[in-house]
């Protein structure tokens, strides 16, 4: 699962448990088991005919919100969720998933006035904190970033072990600025706290080629490529490793594997 689709879940979750009238429960329902199977256009259709049931039911906005950006209706996204805001200021998962959709769309401005009036209505809200100091990186505001990215790992220390987003994103962030070593630790601890993500394993494996440590990346690279098979960008880590290593067959090999996924890659995650 992404993290909009694990988010989504709990959402759901959250909202089965509130109040709604049992034909609208039952189709939120079949939403979340088509969330959990990858089928948003079915579970977009589920929460329509919750809607159509109770046309203000604001999770069931929020999903539809989130279910749009999932298939690529953007726009469509963007105006549900900003209706819904402006009605509902404070609604907390609606401003988070507007700031998500705004960052995705390279609006990192509005993004971050999302996030940072989340953020000032609940100080611990440590994923619009996390998503906070990624706005602030797309806006040029470095030092900014950092910060917001410190105080998301401040707040997942003891209390959200499961949590590794905050420390992947730093570790990247602050491989930008050439702070390798300290991009490495973050990196590794991601990967402690979640070892099913390929991304944990690529970033401790890129942060040690960049400080010239090539045989020590190759298990972390190597992991990363196992762990998504469908991921070109462990793979060109690993070509550039072998040439180092003066090991040309395995590099070959490598870059051709690279160049075979990287063409099947779409153009952006979601």
């Amino acid at each position: 699962m992404t993290w909009v689709t694990r988010w989504l879940a709990a959402l759901l979750m959250g909202t089965a448990a509130g109040w709604c009238a049992p034909m609208c429960r039952l189709q939120l329902a079949s939403a979340q088991a088509n969330i959990n199977a990858q089928r948003f256009a079915a579970a977009l259709a589920d929460t329509e005919q919750c809607l159509a049931e109770e046309p203000l039911h604001s999770a069931a906005l929020v999903l539809k919100g989130n279910l749009l950006y999932l298939l690529g209706r953007d726009v469509e996204a963007m105006t549900l969720l900003e209706d819904l805001v402006r009605r509902e200021p404070f609604n907390t998962d609606g401003r988070y998933a507007l700031g998500r959709v705004y960052y995705f769309n390279a609006r990192p401005d509005p993004a971050c006035t999302q996030f940072e009036a989340i953020v000032a209505a609940q100080p611990d809200h440590y994923r619009a904190w996390d998503n906070l100091g990624l706005a602030r990186e797309a806006a040029g505001r470095i030092p900014e970033a950092i910060q917001a990215h410190v105080r998301a790992i401040a707040l997942v220390a003891t209390a959200h072990r499961e949590y590794d987003w905050a420390h992947a994103n730093l570790a990247e962030l602050l491989m930008k600025e050439d702070d390798n070593r300290r991009a490495f630790s973050l990196a590794v601890e991601a990967a402690e706290r979640n070892p099913q993500s390929s991304r944990n394993f690529y970033l401790a494996g890129k942060a040690l080629t960049r400080l010239e440590q090539w045989s020590k990346a190759e298990r972390w690279l190597r992991r990363s490529a196992e762990l998504d098979p469908t991921d070109a960008a462990p793979h060109y880590l690993l070509a550039q490793l072998y040439r180092r290593l003066e090991r040309p067959t395995e590099a070959d090999a490598e870059r051709k594997l690279f160049l075979e996924l990287q063409a099947k890659a779409p153009d952006k995650r979601r």
